[in-house]
């Protein structure tokens, strides 16, 4: 008997020093998370301003391509325009009418 009760004794002394290392863990310094969120803030601001440059280089191309198109060929221009309206509006009634209703986007 004697013995059952040093074990368990020796037991519930083993976890509750597990659970005082649990419940004293060290509390990392403020100045850790800061630098933390302005090194993501940076990360995410180079990852901005290379996507606003690839977008711009793609806007800058197909302006180009319209403008030469326009210039050499404005007949092909013109014809190729009609298509394209008619694809904008069919699209935009397409997905905005819906059971004879109009959806708010």
């Amino acid at each position: 008997m004697k013995e059952n009760e040093e074990m368990l004794e020796q037991q519930l002394a083993d976890e509750l020093s597990k659970i005082e290392k649990w419940v004293n863990a060290p509390v990392p310094d403020i100045v850790f998370f800061e630098q933390l969120v302005a090194e993501e803030k940076k990360r995410n601001r180079q990852q901005l301003i290379k996507e606003l440059f690839y977008f711009a280089l793609t806007a800058a191309v197909i302006l180009c391509c319209v403008a030469v198109m326009l210039i050499r060929l404005p007949v092909f221009f013109l014809l190729l325009q009609i298509p394209v309206m008619a694809a904008a509006v069919f699209f935009l009634f397409y997905h905005q009418k819906k059971d004879g209703e109009w959806n708010d986007i």
